[in-house]
């Protein structure tokens, strides 16, 4: 049987409830018991009634809104019993005849059915849920037929681990039982990553695992009711040639900056400072408004950029970083704007399209825009006023639809006074601004972003650091951080790769660091440490990579603004 509905007595409804299917509860009522008293005429003062704890319940909750008296009703035994030697009248509900009722005689026992009007209203009760259960019966055998028609594997979980949804190619490529449902996943899976997504809430995508020797790219996805995780769902599949092509297309594309990964949510702090600008970018990412995004180096302005773009209504489209400082001027403009077939030495045969082209409907980060030649500064302006663009070499106006978010380290106000910046451009990026604060004004987060990069290093570096000594957090938030936020994380990378141990040391903090120390520095003196913090992180990062392209990457910096520097601090 397959039922949509059950109508059962209140005391078995309970031991129905793994039909999964709706149960419909019949109680018999006090008018009940009064009329099957006046049938049998009995002595209304000997009248008991017996019923489960259940039914007593419903019978005490019904007589609280009905001023009348009531025969006594009991629900154990041993209260039964009692009342039998006074040779009282014993009412019991139908559903109970199985029952022995060794103590009573037979002429005083009385079984009692539900009157019709109450088996009436059950029965519209459970057609109303019929339909109800129709419709949502019908609803999981699509979600099923939508699953097992499916390409990939596809296994779903409850709260608890335990699986409630699967098809064959998850059990194939698994290896699982013929019957997993209601299985824990950890039977099959003994470490399985949808534990975390159960923990966590968040989603997993593109990971690549190691499934009986098979490679398989994995997605994995929480199931959220009223922001509480229910389940989680994962899907995965075969990695074939043609997958390992579009996966490296995807790794190119996100190189490119062609795609933003961070949320606001994914920004690190509690303090308030960090929280009022996170809830300052919600609020403009609402916005279609252009955004200058302020602060000093490290401080986290492309993360503030992507969370604000896929917070917006454009987070379906591209999101391009250009870092304006990263390329001398004729190819800057050239990148930003595109250029046609035959423009220039060199140009690609049929043109290329340039950075505003490939972010139409979707958000460009211009990084660094203090350091855009004014040239090319005369062009954007343009861009923004009339939403067209001219390729380099070309004719046509090209109409882009592209929000712009703007940012900077440098001070605009000197760059306006000198004649660097426009002063009509600078007003057209500045209509909403927000300005990032360093991290020596939110040291309280230093813990947290500790407790981030160390988990992040361990996974990346294979190594198990577990905590830190009770210096070691001192040390960290007496320190001004010129770096910022990327100055610590190249410290704690620093630790983790250099200290031998299971836990982060004060001392070796300051022996491998040596800027890490509890004297206090004038202004003066702070400029020197940012210029010297500069030059060490350079020096760190082209120790560690050879290639340039990757010391860059590593910094965050374009490869021209790495060379200037180099120069600047005379490392060529």
């Amino acid at each position: 049987m397959n039922p949509y509905v059950v109508i059962a007595p209140l005391p078995f409804v309970d031991e129905l409830q793994s039909l999964n299917v709706p149960i419909v509860p019949i109680s018999l009522h006090r008018q009940d018991f009064l009329e099957a008293e006046k049938r049998n005429q009995t002595h209304e003062e000997h009248t008991v009634i017996f019923v489960s704890p259940k039914e007593k319940e419903w019978l005490e909750l019904e007589s609280q809104f009905i001023d009348e008296p009531f025969f006594p009703v009991f629900s154990s035994e041993q209260e039964m019993n009692n009342a039998a030697k006074y040779e009282a009248c014993l009412f019991i509900p139908a559903w109970h005849k199985q029952a022995t009722f060794t103590q009573w005689k037979k002429e005083n026992l009385f079984f009692v059915n539900p009157a019709s009007g109450t088996l009436m209203a059950a029965v519209r009760q459970a057609l109303q849920l019929m339909e109800v259960t129709k419709e949502f019966v019908k609803e999981k055998l699509q979600v099923q037929a939508i699953v097992h028609s499916a390409h990939d594997g596809v296994i779903a979980v409850d709260r608890n681990g335990k699986i409630t949804l699967t098809n064959e190619h998850a059990k194939k490529y698994l290896r699982l039982d013929a019957d997993v449902i209601g299985r824990n996943i950890t039977d099959f899976i003994p470490h399985s990553d949808m534990l975390r997504v159960l923990q966590a809430g968040k989603k997993e995508i593109g990971d690549i695992a190691v499934i009986h020797d098979k490679q398989y790219l994995i997605n994995r996805y929480p199931v959220l009711l009223d922001n509480t995780v229910v389940g989680a769902v994962s899907n995965f599949k075969q990695i074939t040639d043609l997958q390992r092509m579009e996966m490296k297309l995807r790794k190119r594309l996100h190189e490119n900056g062609l795609e933003a990964k961070y949320t606001l949510h994914d920004i690190i702090g509690k303090t308030e400072t960090i929280l009022n600008a996170k809830q300052q970018a919600e609020i403009f990412a609402r916005t279609d408004a252009t955004v200058l995004i302020t602060g000093e180096s490290g401080t986290g302005k492309e993360l503030f950029a992507q969370g604000i773009h896929l917070k917006s209504r454009r987070a379906i489209g591209p999101f391009v970083a250009v870092n304006c400082a990263a390329f001398p001027d004729h190819l800057l403009e050239s990148e930003l704007f595109g250029y046609e077939e035959g423009s220039f030495t060199g140009a690609r045969k049929g043109g290329k399209p340039g950075l505003f082209e490939l972010a139409h409907g979707g958000t460009l980060f211009l990084d660094e825009v203090g350091e855009m030649p004014l040239q090319i500064q005369a062009h954007l302006l343009r861009v923004l006023q009339e939403k067209t663009i001219r390729r380099v070499g070309g004719q046509r106006a090209i109409p882009v639809n592209v929000r712009i978010i703007a940012a900077t380290n440098a001070e605009m106000e000197e760059a306006l006074r000198s004649k660097t910046f426009r002063t009509d451009l600078y007003y057209r990026l500045n209509v909403l601004s927000l300005d990032l604060p360093p991290l020596r004004y939110r040291r309280d987060d230093i813990p947290l972003l500790v407790n981030h990069f160390m988990e992040q290093l361990n996974e990346q570096h294979s190594r198990k650091m577990m905590g830190f000594d009770s210096g070691f957090l001192p040390l960290l938030k007496q320190y001004d951080w010129p770096g910022n936020i990327r100055e610590l994380r190249n410290v704690i990378e620093r630790l983790i790769l250099l200290d031998q141990g299971t836990t982060l040391n004060a001392k070796k903090a300051e022996l491998f660091y040596p800027k890490l120390n509890p004297e206090k520095k004038g202004p003066e003196e702070s400029k020197e440490s940012l210029k010297e913090n500069e030059r060490d992180l350079i020096q760190e990062a082209l120790r560690k990579y050879q290639n340039k392209s990757e010391a860059a990457k590593f910094l965050g910096i374009g490869r021209s603004t790495l060379w200037r520097k180099m120069k600047q601090y005379e490392l060529i």
